[in-house]
Formats: structure tokens, C-alpha cells, sequence
């Protein structure tokens, strides 16, 4: 994704919008399971998720921001990669299947890997790509866990 042409402040809002996407995936996971171990296993992704959110923000806010528009281009990457296939996904009901929505979600995981992986190679500002770091870092380990979660 050529993120080139993207105010940070939009690719922020953007990266709040697929936190929030990632908060509401894991909520829905944790209401749909019968196992306590997996419940808890998942609260943890999800708590992450919303300290993702809250970050993003947190640098639109350091923007004199509290919320901004996102461009039509970036708006139907946000749709076609995010939104959609979620709003598909739960309409399809497999979100009681353990195993059809934990590989779904570690499909997610590597959408929002990929996305901030481009983010850092686009950014130059010293703060933001150590954040970054540490939040794909996160990332990578909550596809790692779905993976085990899958193995139990």
C-alpha cells in the first residue's frame, strides 16, 4: 500500500479504526466461548487491541486532533482489508467455531502486521517507528497465540 500520499494523521485514524475493528473481534470470540482458558486467553488480545487504539489516538490528539476524515482511497482499503471482511465474517455466524474464527482472526492480525510494517517504512520520525516497533512486535505475538489457542 503506497501510504506516500496519506497524512499521518489520517493513516492514524485509520490504524484507531482497525484497533477498534480488533477490540470488537476479540469481544465477540470471548462472548462466543465456552472454554475459560480461551475466554481469558482472548481478553488479553482484546485489551491490547483497545491500548492500540488508545495509542493511536493519543497521537492524533498530539496533532491537535481528535478525529479526521479519511480520503476516499484510504477509506476502501479500510473497507476492502478490514471492515468488510469482518461485517462478512460475523454475518456468516462462524464465529462460534473456534477454529474457522481464530484463523480468522490470525488473518487479521497479518493484515494489521503488514499495514503498520508499511507505516514504518514510510515514516521518519524516530518516536513513532519505535512505537511502532513494539505494536507489531504485539501484533506478531497475537497471531502466535491464536495459533496456540487453536492447539488446545
Amino acid at each position: 500500500m503506497d501510504l506516500g500520499k496519506t497524512s499521518i494523521e489520517e493513516l492514524f485514524q485509520f490504524a484507531a479504526t482497525i484497533e477498534q475493528g480488533g477490540f470488537d473481534f476479540y469481544s465477540r470470540l470471548i462472548q462466543a466461548s465456552d472454554n475459560k482458558r480461551v475466554s481469558n486467553e482472548l481478553k488479553f488480545l482484546r485489551d491490547e487491541e483497545a491500548q492500540h487504539r488508545t495509542f493511536f489516538l493519543g497521537e492524533l490528539k498530539k496533532k491537535g486532533k481528535s478525529e479526521v476524515a479519511i480520503s476516499p482511497a484510504l477509506n476502501a482499503v479500510l473497507e476492502a482489508e478490514f471492515l468488510k471482511p469482518l461485517e462478512e465474517f460475523y454475518k456468516s455466524r462462524k464465529i462460534s467455531n473456534n477454529l474457522e474464527a481464530l484463523s480468522f482472526g490470525m488473518t487479521v492480525e497479518q493484515k494489521t502486521i503488514d499495514f503498520y510494517g508499511d507505516l514504518r517504512r514510510q515514516s521518519r520520525d524516530p518516536g513513532l517507528l519505535k512505537d511502532l516497533d513494539v505494536i507489531v512486535e504485539q501484533e506478531k505475538k497475537h497471531k502466535q497465540k491464536l495459533n496456540l489457542i487453536l492447539a488446545y
